[in-house]
């Protein structure tokens, strides 16, 4: 496992010692190192142990599944760098007959403005229409709400225009598939858009980790496609809270997402906008939608945000 070498350097001295001690304190050596094994319980774990050298011990893998198609995991881990993190991962198979993958907005309108994201799970919550999971989304102008990318909505295009060369999108094709491009792509695919969110910094360019400056580590949503756009990987990261979780920088980001298998990733609203929902009762009742991750703003209450992506299925 890639990650081990991290660890031989900081125990690299008392290791040598196992030759040279008693046979009591050998074992307690032995115990000490034995910690450092990450030992993944998830495939979604063992993805990012095998294929990356972010982790050095794992303190809680789980995975459960919401509905066929939707798998939700969620791992807290020590990083290589001595750092506390929790992750929350969707892994979308697009090829199941009844998922989707849709753009929410404040009261399911295509006006602008800001609302917390189980609050837009609800006006797009109906009978045959159910909303099951959700993340945040583009960057936003904080008093109007109107967002830094493009949005479409069930194939209308809402807004078009762009902040920025930063600027990149996350789009759903009309013939099912996902697609992660930038502005130079945009005119070749816009067509074909049924839905669609802005994003900034480019992740992952065809496999391939994109070279960052900004080092920071801060509480993350990204979205990640594998090469043929039918599956999608959405990553929160809790961060800004060093017992619990301190975040992660865009370098970090794009290991993990080109672990779990992302061919194309683009970095979304972080900070108090980092928003990971899921639906926790198949019934319309109050109190369906559940926030999973420690959104920063006032310890742990949900941001308004501008728009997300939320995963329903439909049936007729």
């Amino acid at each position: 496992m890639k990650n081990i070498h991290h660890i031989f350097l900081s125990i690299g001295l008392s290791f040598s010692m196992l030759f040279t001690t008693g046979c009591s304190k050998n074992e307690g050596l032995i115990k000490a190192y034995e910690q450092f094994i990450p030992n993944p319980k998830t495939a979604v774990a063992t993805k990012v142990v095998n294929n990356s050298d972010l982790i050095a011990r794992i303190t809680t893998d789980t995975t459960y599944k919401l509905i066929d198609g939707l798998e939700a995991t969620e791992i807290r881990y020590l990083s290589t760098t001595g750092l506390s993190i929790k992750a929350f991962v969707f892994e979308i198979d697009l090829t199941s007959p009844s998922i989707r993958i849709e753009v929410s907005t404040p009261n399911n309108s295509p006006s602008f403005g800001m609302q917390p994201m189980t609050k837009q799970a609800i006006y797009e919550d109906f009978e045959g229409h159910k909303v099951w999971a959700g993340i945040n989304a583009d960057f936003y102008n904080m008093d109007t709400g109107v967002p830094q990318g493009i949005v479409y909505k069930e194939g209308l295009a809402i807004k078009t225009t762009v902040t920025d060369a930063v600027n990149t999108f996350f789009a759903i094709t009309k013939d099912g598939k996902a697609v992660i491009g930038d502005q130079q792509m945009y005119p070749d695919i816009k067509n074909i858009i049924q839905e669609a969110v802005g994003g900034r910094v480019t992740l992952l360019k065809d496999g391939v980790a994109v070279q960052q400056v900004d080092k920071r580590l801060e509480p993350r949503t990204c979205i990640g496609v594998n090469q043929d756009g039918t599956k999608v990987y959405m990553l929160v990261v809790d961060g800004r809270n060093f017992h619990y979780s301190n975040g992660m920088n865009y370098d970090d980001l794009a290991k993990f997402m080109k672990a779990l298998g992302a061919y194309q990733a683009i970095n979304l609203d972080g900070g108090g906008s980092s928003t990971f929902f899921i639906r926790t009762t198949p019934s319309f009742g109050a109190g369906r939608f559940a926030v999973r991750n420690w959104p920063t703003d006032n310890g742990g209450k949900e941001r308004s945000v501008a728009n997300g992506l939320i995963v329903v299925s439909v049936t007729n």
